[in-house]
């Protein structure tokens, strides 16, 4: 005899169980995988060019199919026409290709079906990432070895996996290829504080790794997070506020000479990272200024991004504002539709925990190289499946 509530277990649900099991496997997989790639591409050199392609499969095959996929086609076909204008005007057809993927595919990536994946597993990667940036920070520190710290720069410079450099010989700032990621698996496993010890300790490991990083917008975007987090978690007490209040403050005036030190460094030198940000903003605004129709309608996607007074961008794809590269190629046109299309994505797919995640993640890379980009097809794919929007699912009549 059944007990009250229980479901009685036929063939039926139990073949649905077994194949939602071995979904949630498949996509654990693929999503660690794809982690696995981008934060260790640049240094398995057999690994190069397979981040991106592997991920929109995996995006591809999670596919979800139903109406509300109908708000991408306006974005699908503004980047096709783009597309077009690129290859008239002779940009290689690789690079077109390339970037209407990969900007088709961060939309995509939010309408895959929501799976019940080993969120420990696939994100062992990026805790990977930042426990290697840490050591690596850490053990320049302590060792004092200025010729070692040179060489292992220069490695790092000639093998393009990115850079390690000390403004003091003490805090050594290690920016490598899949730290932006980090941020992400800071956002998530601090959300899910509460959920056991492993958490606990990622976000632990993530914010050492932010640090280490170097990154002001990262750290910048912790700390907001933070404070978003223990608000919510404290609001219903009138004590913890106040607590929480007087933290603030006890930490800003910790940290006001710290981020002043750091806001020198970034502004003191055209050359600075905020000097070849602006350097990158006025060009932008050069090639606006020579056509209007390219600032309604952008440049082509796949064209280069023009030289400026500090560096020469032309030969790059990714440069330190790659949302403003974007936005060059799109125009104000088509990035109101992408922006548009990503919101009602976001909005779609996510709940409300999922999309404060999200735009943190976004604002977190938002001054830097490698946003609208393979990193956050990861990121969405990531967060529909731990953060999706609950819809009610209806109820199976009562078996006979």
């Amino acid at each position: 005899m059944m007990a009250l509530g229980q479901q009685k277990v036929t063939p039926a649900t139990a073949s649905a169980d077994r194949a939602g099991g071995s979904r949630a496997l498949a996509m654990t997989l693929g999503l660690f995988i794809a982690s696995f790639l981008v934060t260790r591409q640049t240094q398995v050199p057999a690994l190069g060019g397979l981040a991106a392609p592997w991920s929109l499969l995996v995006a591809v095959l999670g596919l979800r199919w139903q109406r509300s996929m109908a708000w991408l086609l306006p974005m699908c076909a503004y980047g096709s026409l783009s597309l077009l204008a690129s290859l008239m005007l002779g940009v290689e057809f690789a690079n077109t290709i390339r970037f209407l993927l990969v900007t088709v595919g961060t939309l995509l990536a939010f309408h895959m079906a929501p799976a019940a994946i080993s969120a420990r597993l696939a994100l062992v990667p990026l805790i990977m990432q930042s426990a290697l940036i840490v050591a690596i920070s850490l053990s320049l520190a302590v060792l004092q070895d200025i010729e070692a710290a040179s060489a292992i720069r220069s490695m790092v410079l000639e093998s393009n996996w990115g850079d390690i450099y000390s403004f003091d010989g003490l805090y050594y700032r290690v920016q490598l290829i899949g730290n932006a990621l980090i941020p992400l698996l800071f956002l998530v496993s601090l959300w899910r504080w509460r959920q056991g010890l492993y958490y606990r300790v990622a976000t632990a490991v993530a914010l050492l790794g932010l640090v280490a990083a170097g990154n002001l917008t990262y750290v910048v975007v912790a700390l907001v997070a933070i404070l978003m987090r223990t608000w919510q978690i404290a609001r219903r007490s009138l004590a913890a506020r106040v607590m929480i209040g007087v933290v603030i403050c006890a930490g800003l005036a910790v940290a006001g000479d710290i981020a002043s030190d750091a806001f020198s460094k970034k502004f003191g030198a055209n050359d600075s990272s905020m000097g070849v940000r602006f350097d990158q903003i006025d060009v932008a605004v050069s090639v606006w200024s020579e056509s209007s129709s390219r600032f309604v309608f952008g440049s082509g996607l796949g064209s280069s991004f023009p030289d400026g007074r500090e560096r020469a961008y032309s030969e790059s794809q990714y440069i330190e504002l790659q949302s403003l590269y974007l936005f060059v190629q799109l125009g104000v046109l088509g990035s109101a539709i992408y922006l548009a299309t990503l919101a009602f994505s976001a909005r779609e797919c996510l709940n409300k925990d999922g999309q404060r995640i999200f735009w943190l993640y976004m604002l977190s890379g938002i001054t830097n190289p490698y946003i609208l980009d393979t990193n956050q097809i990861i990121a969405a794919m990531l967060l529909v499946c731990l953060f999706p929007r609950r819809t009610r699912v209806p109820t199976s009549p009562p078996t006979p």
